[in-house]
C-alpha cells in the first residue's frame, strides 16, 4: 500500500527540475541556468552464431553533459570562461613562442575541477539547503566554449553554452551513497 500513497501524502515531494545547483570546487555557480544530467551508454559486441545473434555487455561510456550560464556584467561570466580556456592552456598565435602552448589533461581539469551537480529538496526548516541528491563528475573539462548571441529582435538574457567531457561519474541521494566520491569502492 506504501507504493500508492505517493499521490495521497501531501509530505512527500517529487524532484523538481527547476531546484538545483552546480559547483565547481565547492564554489555555487549561481549564473547556471541549465545543466544535462550525466548519461552512460553500454556498449555492446554481437556475436553470431548459426542463425543467432548475442550481444554482450562491452564498456561503459559517459555522456558529455550541457551547461547553460547567463552573462551577468559583474561577474563578467564572459570573461571567466575566457580565462577558464587561457587556464587549460591555450594561448592566441601572435608570436612564435605563443604558438607553442596547448592543453594537457592536468591543465584541463583543474580548470573545472571538482564539478557537482546538486538536485535541492523544498526549503524546509531553517535556511539549510536540502540536498538530496548529487553527481560528483571526475577529471572534467571543457570540451566546447560558446559565448552565446546578441540580436535586436528580442529582450533575452545573454546565454554562454558549454560542453563538458568527463570520465566517470559518481552519485550519491540523501542519506546513502553509491560508489563513494573517495573510494569507488565502497557502497552498497
Amino acid at each position: 500500500m506504501a507504493q500508492n500513497s505517493f499521490w495521497s501524502d501531501a509530505s512527500l515531494e517529487p524532484k523538481r527540475q527547476y531546484r538545483f545547483r552546480v559547483l565547481f570546487n565547492d564554489n555555487s555557480a549561481y549564473t547556471v541556468k541549465k545543466v544535462k544530467n550525466p548519461a552512460v551508454k553500454i556498449t555492446e559486441t554481437p556475436h553470431k552464431f548459426l542463425n543467432h545473434t548475442f550481444h554482450y555487455p562491452g564498456r561503459a561510456e559517459w555522456d558529455p553533459i550541457d551547461v547553460t550560464f547567463v552573462d551577468p556584467s559583474a561577474p563578467d561570466q564572459t570573461l571567466k570562461l575566457y580565462k577558464k580556456l587561457i587556464q587549460m592552456g591555450y594561448r592566441n598565435p601572435v608570436n612564435n613562442e605563443q604558438s607553442m602552448y596547448g592543453f594537457t589533461k592536468a591543465a584541463a581539469t583543474k580548470t573545472v575541477g571538482d564539478m557537482r551537480i546538486q538536485t535541492l529538496g523544498p526549503v524546509g526548516k531553517g535556511t539549510d539547503l536540502d540536498v538530496i541528491g548529487e553527481w560528483a563528475l571526475k577529471n572534467a573539462f571543457f570540451t566546447q566554449i560558446s559565448w552565446g548571441d546578441f540580436s535586436y529582435d528580442n529582450e533575452d538574457l545573454v546565454e554562454l553554452s558549454t560542453t563538458i567531457r568527463y570520465d566517470y561519474a559518481f552519485y550519491r541521494g540523501k542519506n546513502q551513497e553509491i560508489g563513494n566520491f573517495q573510494n569507488p569502492n565502497v557502497g552498497s
